[in-house]
């Protein structure tokens, strides 16, 4: 009689694991659009940096600081597997309660570094002092910042 309160229990205890599970869902990176900058405004020459990926195409711009500046704009794909990785490690529904500022951006010439995902219909945007960004986006700065790194010869 033992047996069956304790196949019960452990039933229970598959359909809660196989429940939480099945809510996992995986981001869909033809829907996925990330953006990356930096900025430092107290710089002369190209100080504000602009990457935009989406599915397999990278689009990167570079601009002075100066009005009216025209950017510098040069282009490049990433594999399927890096941009899977890339979509996979974003986790939206904590990005998008992040604030919209942290610390001070750019103040006395630091810097600022920022983070802008569409999926859908919304969009969100993270602007931080450069070289500091909140715990949560550390599972894919760095895979942002080597993207852009990539572009340092646009000309």
């Amino acid at each position: 009689m033992r047996t069956k309160p304790l196949k019960l229990v452990m039933l229970f205890c598959l359909m809660a694991v196989a429940a939480v599970f099945s809510s996992c869902k995986k981001t869909d990176g033809n829907k996925l659009k990330v953006s990356y900058g930096t900025s430092f405004g107290m710089c002369v020459g190209y100080c504000n940096n602009q990457l935009f990926i989406s599915s397999g195409k990278l689009e990167y711009k570079r601009y002075e600081n100066k009005p009216n500046a025209v950017p510098k704009v040069c282009t490049g794909t990433i594999s399927e597997a890096d941009w899977s990785k890339l979509a996979d490690s974003i986790d939206l529904s904590v990005f998008n309660q992040l604030k919209e500022v942290y610390g001070c951006p750019d103040c006395a010439d630091g810097g600022a570094e920022w983070v802008e995902i569409e999926y859908g219909d919304k969009k969100h945007k993270v602007t931080f002092e450069y070289g500091r960004e909140p715990n949560e986006m550390k599972p894919y700065i760095s895979a942002l910042r080597a993207q852009a790194a990539t572009f340092k010869d646009c000309k």
